[in-house]
């Protein structure tokens, strides 16, 4: 049986068009007349991902995108796409542990990626060749260059721990599990280094999570932060660090956590193990999409005033309803430029009959603008590659120009 390769696909909508491309091979064009039965040929332009890669993507409004993943010895890759070199292209590609010597990843280590190109930073868990792992991995970017630091000093993450990461006008953060399955906050403090808190322990009213819970966060203004996880019958639930402005009693004023679930407000159980996204309104609100029990995509969220759930997914097409998830996906959600618009992407289930399941895991688009919400089969109408299903593939989504989604292929 010959090897599986896996790359990298960006499917994306630019000028009202669908399209996809492939970031670690391109076309190579040959001599061959038009009438040749011989099919395009391939040049490998960057490291193929390991199965179960990891999966990050940041991008600006000029259209400039780097992806993220872990190539077949678990070193941390970064890919470049620059459209300003001519007709545009993945220009090319780093190596971390080769070129400035960080850790390699953990084996089905989670990536987070947060700030602007130029000023970006990754995080993921190392694979602990020297002390065990599973230590939270820091890559910055300055002007270009990039240098790393490990946080030795915080908890281990358990080994299928899930990972997000936030920054704000305050600091950077980073999320995920530890080995008693608690919410763990490590804090880059510059100069200070590393600090970190256990906020299941610490928060008063803080439910441990479940132990497949997966998780997401979103920073907004000085040092606002939410983080959103399953507790232990997979119900969604917040965290927010709130800055409590100052008063006549105390001037100073002060920073607290709240505990909040969501179910209060009819959100919904979970599917277990689905991670959320998380977007935030121009107003600041944030919006929770995520899968429920039937694989059909939910949002909640909160209009300024309380929260509204909407099952988008039932909801959609007039109430005709969209495709459920396949087994192992998670949503990807980005806001477009239009107020209160919102695409979600998912790797949509096929139907049941009676013969074998066909067309399982095809990329779906919701698209949602005043509680009104439409599908779309995007990987059926542009005959995507196959998804990478032995390990489910992560699937990430960014807004440049245009909405750009990236998944794991498998030949």
């Amino acid at each position: 049986m010959a090897e599986k390769v896996f790359s990298i696909i960006e499917v994306a909508e630019q000028d009202g068009k669908w399209g996809y491309s492939d970031i670690n091979f391109s076309e190579r064009r040959t001599p061959d007349p038009p009438d040749s039965d011989e099919g395009p040929a391939w040049r490998q332009v960057s490291p193929v991902p390991v199965a179960g890669s990891g999966l990050a993507a940041a991008g600006s409004a000029e259209d400039d995108r780097r992806v993220y993943y872990q190539d077949l010895d678990r070193s941390v890759v970064g890919t470049a796409y620059e459209p300003s070199l001519p007709d545009g292209r993945w220009a090319g590609y780093r190596v971390f542990t080769t070129w400035i010597g960080a850790p390699s990843a953990d084996a089905g280590s989670a990536l987070a990626v947060t700030g602007e190109i130029g000023d970006l930073r990754v995080h993921y868990l190392d694979d602990g060749r020297l002390d065990g792992g599973r230590r939270l991995v820091r890559l910055e970017e300055r002007s270009r260059e990039w240098t790393y630091t490990v946080c030795a000093d915080a908890p281990r993450a358990s080994p299928i721990s899930p990972l997000a990461a936030v920054t704000t006008g305050q600091g950077e953060y980073s999320y995920y599990l530890d080995g008693r399955g608690h919410v763990v906050e490590v804090s880059w403090l510059g100069a200070e280094g590393w600090s970190s808190a256990d906020l299941t322990a610490g928060v008063e009213g803080c439910p441990t999570p479940s132990p497949l819970s997966p998780l997401t966060a979103v920073g907004r203004g000085a040092d606002s932060r939410l983080v959103y996880f399953l507790d232990g019958n997979d119900r969604p639930v917040q965290l927010e660090h709130e800055v409590v402005e100052g008063t006549k009693k105390n001037p100073e004023g002060g920073v607290v956590w709240r505990v909040r679930s969501l179910s209060a407000y009819g959100a919904p159980a979970a599917t277990a193990g689905s991670r959320p996204a998380v977007l935030l309104t121009a107003e600041g609100h944030p919006r929770l999409y995520y899968l429920d029990a039937d694989r059909m995509v939910v949002e909640v969220g909160f209009n300024g005033r309380g929260w509204d759930v909407d099952h988008a997914g039932v909801n959609t097409d007039d109430g005709a309803g969209a495709p459920a998830a396949a087994d192992g996906s998670s949503p990807a959600a980005v806001a477009g430029p239009d107020s209160g618009a919102v695409q979600v992407y998912y790797l949509g289930a096929a139907d049941a009959g009676a013969g074998p399941r066909k067309g399982d895991d095809h990329l779906i688009e919701l698209r949602g603008s005043g509680g009104v919400w439409t599908a779309r089969r995007l990987g059926a109408e542009l005959d995507l590659p196959d998804v990478a299903t032995g390990v489910p593939s992560p699937i990430t989504a960014i807004y440049t120009s245009g909405p750009r989604v990236y998944y794991t292929s498998e030949e």
